[in-house]
Protein backbone atom coordinates (compact mmCIF):
# COMPACT_ATOMS: atom_id res chain seq x y z
CA UNK A 1 0.00 0.00 0.00
CA UNK A 2 3.09 2.35 0.75
CA UNK A 3 4.07 1.67 -2.48
CA UNK A 4 1.34 2.49 -4.21
CA UNK A 5 0.88 5.64 -2.36
CA UNK A 6 4.51 7.28 -2.96
CA UNK A 7 4.13 6.20 -6.81
CA UNK A 8 0.67 8.30 -6.92
CA UNK A 9 2.53 11.37 -5.12
CA UNK A 10 5.39 11.01 -7.76
CA UNK A 11 3.18 11.00 -10.50
CA UNK A 12 1.16 13.52 -8.71
CA UNK A 13 4.36 15.46 -8.35
CA UNK A 14 5.69 15.07 -11.62
CA UNK A 15 2.32 16.21 -13.37
CA UNK A 16 2.44 19.22 -11.86
CA UNK A 17 5.77 19.56 -13.00
CA UNK A 18 4.70 18.90 -16.36
CA UNK A 19 1.55 21.18 -16.61
CA UNK A 20 3.85 24.08 -15.57
CA UNK A 21 6.31 23.67 -18.09
CA UNK A 22 3.75 23.10 -20.28
CA UNK A 23 1.94 26.02 -19.39
CA UNK A 24 5.12 28.22 -20.36
CA UNK A 25 5.90 26.73 -23.84
CA UNK A 26 5.20 29.22 -27.24
CA UNK A 27 3.20 27.68 -29.95
CA UNK A 28 1.73 28.88 -32.71
CA UNK A 29 0.26 27.72 -36.10
CA UNK A 30 0.40 28.37 -39.50
CA UNK A 31 -2.36 27.65 -42.56
CA UNK A 32 0.16 26.85 -45.32
CA UNK A 33 -2.62 26.50 -47.69
CA UNK A 34 -3.42 29.84 -47.34
CA UNK A 35 0.37 30.88 -47.56
CA UNK A 36 0.66 29.37 -50.83
CA UNK A 37 -2.77 31.04 -51.75
CA UNK A 38 -2.06 34.36 -50.54
CA UNK A 39 1.10 34.80 -51.15
CA UNK A 40 3.14 36.93 -54.04
CA UNK A 41 4.85 33.64 -54.65
CA UNK A 42 2.12 31.60 -54.65
CA UNK A 43 0.10 33.28 -56.53
CA UNK A 44 2.63 33.40 -59.44
CA UNK A 45 3.68 30.08 -59.16
CA UNK A 46 0.04 29.88 -59.38
CA UNK A 47 -0.68 32.02 -62.38
CA UNK A 48 2.43 30.23 -64.10
CA UNK A 49 0.82 26.67 -63.62
CA UNK A 50 -2.39 28.05 -65.18
CA UNK A 51 -0.77 29.90 -68.03
CA UNK A 52 1.21 26.27 -68.77
CA UNK A 53 -2.28 24.14 -68.37
CA UNK A 54 -4.05 26.51 -70.70
CA UNK A 55 -1.34 25.85 -73.29
CA UNK A 56 -1.23 22.00 -72.92
CA UNK A 57 -4.95 22.25 -72.97
CA UNK A 58 -4.61 24.17 -76.46
CA UNK A 59 -2.53 21.05 -77.52
CA UNK A 60 -5.17 18.94 -77.00
CA UNK A 61 -7.79 20.43 -78.14
CA UNK A 62 -6.14 20.49 -81.50
CA UNK A 63 -5.40 17.11 -81.82
CA UNK A 64 -8.88 15.96 -80.35
CA UNK A 65 -10.06 18.63 -83.12
CA UNK A 66 -8.01 17.39 -86.00
CA UNK A 67 -9.24 13.19 -85.22
CA UNK A 68 -12.82 14.52 -84.81
CA UNK A 69 -12.63 16.34 -89.06
CA UNK A 70 -10.98 12.86 -89.41
CA UNK A 71 -13.82 10.48 -87.99
CA UNK A 72 -16.62 13.34 -89.12
CA UNK A 73 -15.29 12.89 -93.04
CA UNK A 74 -15.43 9.11 -92.56
CA UNK A 75 -18.99 9.16 -91.53
CA UNK A 76 -19.89 12.08 -94.20
CA UNK A 77 -17.88 10.51 -97.38
CA UNK A 78 -17.17 6.28 -95.96
CA UNK A 79 -20.10 5.39 -98.72
CA UNK A 80 -18.26 7.09 -101.96
CA UNK A 81 -14.53 5.73 -100.74
CA UNK A 82 -13.04 2.81 -102.24
CA UNK A 83 -12.45 0.23 -99.45
CA UNK A 84 -8.71 0.21 -99.24
CA UNK A 85 -9.32 4.17 -98.57
CA UNK A 86 -11.47 3.60 -95.93
CA UNK A 87 -9.50 1.55 -93.89
CA UNK A 88 -6.31 3.43 -94.14
CA UNK A 89 -8.18 6.45 -93.05
CA UNK A 90 -9.83 3.76 -89.96
CA UNK A 91 -5.88 2.64 -89.16
CA UNK A 92 -4.75 6.74 -89.35
CA UNK A 93 -7.98 7.39 -87.03
CA UNK A 94 -6.61 4.77 -84.59
CA UNK A 95 -3.03 5.74 -85.13
CA UNK A 96 -4.30 9.42 -84.08
CA UNK A 97 -6.83 8.23 -81.12
CA UNK A 98 -3.70 6.90 -78.95
CA UNK A 99 -1.31 9.47 -79.64
CA UNK A 100 -4.01 12.04 -78.37
CA UNK A 101 -4.32 9.54 -75.93
CA UNK A 102 -0.37 9.24 -75.34
CA UNK A 103 0.09 12.98 -75.33
CA UNK A 104 -3.23 13.87 -72.76
CA UNK A 105 -0.81 10.48 -70.38
CA UNK A 106 2.00 12.81 -70.83
CA UNK A 107 1.01 15.97 -70.08
CA UNK A 108 -0.97 15.09 -67.08
CA UNK A 109 2.52 13.25 -65.67
CA UNK A 110 4.38 16.56 -66.55
CA UNK A 111 2.08 19.20 -65.36
CA UNK A 112 1.84 17.34 -61.95
CA UNK A 113 5.60 17.39 -61.77
CA UNK A 114 5.45 20.85 -62.52
CA UNK A 115 3.23 21.60 -60.04
CA UNK A 116 4.61 19.59 -57.70
CA UNK A 117 8.11 21.58 -58.17
CA UNK A 118 6.66 25.19 -58.11
CA UNK A 119 4.46 24.02 -54.96
CA UNK A 120 8.00 22.76 -53.60
CA UNK A 121 9.70 25.85 -54.31
CA UNK A 122 7.12 27.70 -52.19
CA UNK A 123 6.98 24.76 -49.19
CA UNK A 124 11.05 25.39 -48.93
CA UNK A 125 10.63 29.08 -49.06
CA UNK A 126 8.17 29.19 -46.43
CA UNK A 127 9.65 26.44 -44.33
CA UNK A 128 13.31 29.00 -44.18
CA UNK A 129 10.62 31.78 -43.01
CA UNK A 130 8.69 29.89 -40.73
CA UNK A 131 12.34 28.69 -39.03
CA UNK A 132 13.00 32.24 -38.78
CA UNK A 133 10.04 33.22 -36.92
CA UNK A 134 10.50 30.97 -34.77
CA UNK A 135 13.70 31.74 -33.47
CA UNK A 136 13.52 35.38 -33.70
CA UNK A 137 9.79 35.20 -31.60
CA UNK A 138 10.92 32.27 -29.17
CA UNK A 139 8.63 29.90 -30.17
CA UNK A 140 8.90 26.41 -28.81
CA UNK A 141 6.45 24.47 -31.42
CA UNK A 142 5.16 25.87 -34.60
CA UNK A 143 2.75 23.29 -36.16
CA UNK A 144 0.28 23.19 -39.75
CA UNK A 145 -3.09 24.30 -39.25
CA UNK A 146 -4.83 21.52 -41.31
CA UNK A 147 -2.48 18.69 -41.08
CA UNK A 148 -2.04 18.67 -37.45
CA UNK A 149 -6.08 17.96 -37.13
CA UNK A 150 -6.24 21.62 -34.93
CA UNK A 151 -9.77 21.85 -34.29
CA UNK A 152 -9.11 25.39 -32.23
CA UNK A 153 -6.33 27.86 -32.29
CA UNK A 154 -6.74 31.27 -30.90
CA UNK A 155 -5.79 34.14 -33.46
CA UNK A 156 -2.70 35.24 -31.27
CA UNK A 157 -1.34 31.95 -32.01
CA UNK A 158 -1.91 31.82 -35.90
CA UNK A 159 1.06 33.41 -36.99
CA UNK A 160 0.17 32.96 -40.83
CA UNK A 161 -0.14 36.32 -42.13
CA UNK A 162 3.02 37.26 -40.61
CA UNK A 163 4.50 34.42 -42.58
CA UNK A 164 3.13 35.99 -45.72
CA UNK A 165 4.00 39.43 -45.23
CA UNK A 166 7.56 38.23 -44.79
CA UNK A 167 7.52 36.03 -47.79
CA UNK A 168 6.11 38.81 -49.84
CA UNK A 169 8.50 41.53 -48.63
CA UNK A 170 11.73 39.18 -49.11
CA UNK A 171 10.44 39.15 -52.74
Amino acid sequence: MRRYLFFAAGFLILSAFSASAYAQQKIAYIDIKLVIRDSKAGKAANASFQKEVEAKRLIIEQKSKALEDMRQDVIKNGAVMSESKRKKLAETIEKKQKDLDRTREDIRVELQRKDLELTQKVLNDIEAIVNKVGQQEGFDLIVEKTESGILYGSSASDITNKVISIYDSSR
